[in-house]
C-alpha cells in the first residue's frame, strides 16, 4: 500500500457505493448485526460506504475508517485516518465488524496480503466478523484496467499488457485465486464462509429492475456454483479462530 506506483481505483460515484453499502449490510446480517457495532472500514474510497454503515450502528456504536489516499467525497459521520502501509493505528480487538471490499489485491504481494488479513484479524475482538471481497483472479474482464483476461496473464507479461493497451504503465494490482485467497485467510487465523452466491443473489434485488437479469440473479443456485470459476468476485465472511 506504501508503494507511490500504485494508482487510486476507488470508485467515486453515490448510487455504486451505495448499493455496495446495502450488499455488505445484507451479507453481514447472515452472522452478526450492525446496531451498536464498531465497525472498521479499511480503504473506504469516496466514504459513501462508511457514511451508510453509520447511520446503521446507531449512537451506540461508531464507524472508523482508514486509507492510504484521501479520496473521501462524503466525510460526515465517521472517523477517518490516513496510512501509508497494511499496518493498521488501533489498538487490539478494538472493533467488531472490519470491512476489506476490493481492497486486498492493491496492498502488494501475498506477504503484504496475509499481513493485511492478520492485522485486521488483530483490531476484531474476539467475536468479531470480517467481510471481504476480492476480484476473482479468472474473471474474463479485469475489473481495475477493464482488459479482458489481463489477471490471468503471468505477473511477467501484465505490465506489458497494460502499456500496449495505452492503459498506464504497470497492472498495480495482484489479485489471489480462489485456492490461494483460502489459504490467506487459514494462513492469517479466519475460519472463513464464503457467500459469494448470497451476494450475486443480493445484486440482483438491489441492482435490478424487474426482469430476466433480475429473476436470473435472484436464483444464481441454478448456475453459478458450476460457474464459480469465472463469477467477478469472491465474497467471504470471517471470524478469528478462537
Amino acid at each position: 500500500m506504501s508503494d507511490e506506483s500504485r494508482q487510486p481505483h476507488a470508485a467515486l460515484d453515490r448510487d455504486s457505493r451505495t448499493c455496495k453499502a446495502v450488499k455488505i449490510e445484507r451479507l453481514l446480517s447472515l452472522v452478526t448485526k450492525l446496531s451498536g457495532a464498531r465497525v472498521l472500514e479499511v480503504g473506504t474510497g469516496a466514504g459513501y460506504i462508511a457514511a451508510y454503515l453509520s447511520g446503521r450502528v446507531g449512537s451506540d456504536g461508531a464507524v472508523s475508517a482508514v486509507d492510504v489516499i484521501d479520496q473521501r467525497q462524503l466525510r460526515d459521520g465517521f472517523e477517518f485516518q490516513l496510512v501509508t502501509d497494511t499496518t493498521l493505528p488501533f489498538p487490539d480487538e478494538s472493533f467488531d465488524i472490519c470491512i476489506s471490499n476490493h481492497v486486498l489485491e492493491h496492498v502488494g504481494d501475498r506477504s503484504a496480503q496475509k499481513h493485511h488479513l492478520g492485522e485486521i484479524r488483530r483490531v476484531l475482538r474476539p467475536d468479531g466478523w470480517l467481510y471481504l471481497a476480492v476480484p476473482n483472479r479468472w474473471t474474463l474482464v479485469e475489473p481495475h484496467f477493464r482488459l479482458p483476461l489481463l489477471s490471468w496473464f503471468p505477473r511477467s507479461m501484465r505490465d506489458r499488457y497494460v502499456r500496449w493497451m495505452g492503459r498506464g504503465s504497470r497492472y498495480d494490482c495482484d489479485p489471489p485465486s480462489h485456492s490461494e485467497l483460502a489459504t490467506l485467510l487459514e494462513d492469517a487465523g479466519y475460519k472463513a464462509r464464503e457467500v459469494s452466491i448470497e451476494g450475486v443473489k443480493v445484486v440482483g434485488e438491489i441492482e435490478c429492475a424487474p426482469g430476466f437479469k433480475r429473476w436470473l440473479l435472484r436464483h444464481s443456485d441454478l448456475w453459478s456454483r458450476p460457474l464459480r470459476g469465472i463469477l467477478p468476485s469472491y465474497l467471504f465472511v470471517a471470524c478469528r479462530w478462537k
